[in-house]
């Protein structure tokens, strides 16, 4: 018995890593979005700031 005993507790262990894989792999697809959410932001402020600029060189 002590190797169905094995063999079950090695599926289960194997179910649960694949649950946690899924998971992280949702995570990082949403820190993803976040990143480029954050990029896409950074790059609306250093426009606005590189438009100041050359708006205060012309005055």
């Amino acid at each position: 018995m002590s190797a169905w005993r094995d063999l079950r507790e090695g599926v289960r262990q194997a179910i649960l890593l694949q649950d946690r894989v899924e998971r992280l792999a949702e995570g990082v697809k949403q820190i993803e979005q976040a990143t480029r959410d954050h990029e896409r932001r950074l790059v609306r402020i250093e426009t606005m700031i590189e438009i100041a600029q050359q708006q205060r060189r012309l005055e």
